[in-house]
């Protein structure tokens, strides 16, 4: 049975190139998934032998562990503007997550307000 030895959701294409290219260099037999059409189905890069699949996870972390030794942190700032951009780029998402927001919040302060008129 294939296992998931690394998911490519919000992956930069150079990252995903690097992992590619790492598991090429060990002759590492995987196949990708993509998300599909709608974003819903897991994009991935899997490998059918377990043993194989033990050795690319293991490559896979050691490389994530080089890129996060010399990844940068980030300001509240730079946090801001990638949201805000982020949000502009894609404004039917940013749209919807503000109506998912909305909607948990109201269903869950509703009751609340109920029971405080009912009260009064």
């Amino acid at each position: 049975m294939a296992q998931l030895v690394f998911r490519l959701k919000n992956v930069p294409e150079e990252e995903a190139d690097d992992i590619r290219a790492l598991l090429n260099e060990h002759d590492i037999e995987f196949y990708e998934t993509s998300a599909g059409r709608w974003q819903i189905s897991m994009a991935g890069i899997w490998v059918r032998d377990k043993e194989q699949a033990q050795q690319a996870k293991a490559l896979i972390a050691e490389d994530q562990s080089a890129r996060a030794a010399s990844a940068q942190n980030i300001s509240a700032r730079d946090w801001l503007v990638g949201f805000l951009t982020h949000a502009r780029q894609n404004p039917v998402e940013f749209l919807f997550t503000l109506v998912a927001i909305a909607m948990v919040l109201s269903l869950t302060l509703i009751p609340f307000w109920i029971g405080q008129n009912l009260a009064s």
